[in-house]
């Protein structure tokens, strides 16, 4: 997402909160999707047809955007039962299936990028932070002799490392958390509407898409 898409989302997240939100605080709005949808607070004075209308107008929202989706879909059952003691944990796992692909599409339009994250997630895993400053040294890429086309890389177009943020101080991370929550339930749940209107957006390429991994063992 560029510099004026993300002004746009600052703008429009906070007026879509005050729309759906006027009784609440502004430091306690936040778009939070799995809240919206049970109805916890902040919403929990919504009804349904107001929490699906402000679900509506936020993924509505995304699409305008138009930012480049990335997103990693690990059967995390088949990933412990193929590697047990071994398994890279989900989530350490993810970043590393994202991350070379997010690189090899700043490489593609010829820009700088950075990850960013909810500081509330960084608290319970240091080792996503880790993992970016390794692969300055190491590389980010797990090569192996069984599939040689593997290209390893030290992601030099990433700036900095893991940067971590407040979500409620982040519209985009928090349109982050929709896009990011839609992919879930498509996965998890079979409930496919919002991801089938987001699946445009993921990085795509001569008609390769790119930017959803889906890894089975």
């Amino acid at each position: 997402m560029d510099e004026s898409a993300w002004i746009a989302a600052h703008d429009k997240v906070r007026a879509l909160l005050a729309k759906f939100l006027p009784g609440v605080p502004i430091l306690a709005r936040e778009l939070r999707y799995s809240q919206l949808i049970s109805g916890s607070p902040p919403y929990d004075k919504l009804s349904p047809n107001e929490r699906k209308a402000l679900a509506d107008e936020a993924f509505q929202l995304i699409l305008e955007l138009k930012p480049v989706l990335f997103a990693a879909a690990i059967d995390k059952v088949a990933h412990k039962k193929e590697w047990r003691y071994n398994a890279i944990a989900p989530n350490i796992w993810a970043l590393q299936l994202i991350a070379p692909r997010f690189h090899k599409y700043l490489v593609r339009i010829d820009a700088r990028g950075i990850f960013v994250m909810d500081a509330e997630e960084r608290r319970k895993d240091a080792k996503l932070k880790e993992l970016i400053q390794s692969a300055r040294q190491q590389g980010i890429v797990l090569t192996s002799t069984w599939n040689p086309l593997l290209t390893n890389t030290n992601l030099p177009r990433l700036i900095e490392t893991v940067i971590c943020v407040n979500s409620d101080e982040s519209p985009g991370i928090q349109l982050a958390d929709f896009a990011g929550h839609a992919v879930w339930r498509h996965f998890e749940r079979n409930q496919s509407d919002r991801f089938n209107q987001i699946r445009p957006l993921f990085d795509r390429h001569m008609g390769v898409e790119y930017g959803l991994k889906i890894w089975q063992p």
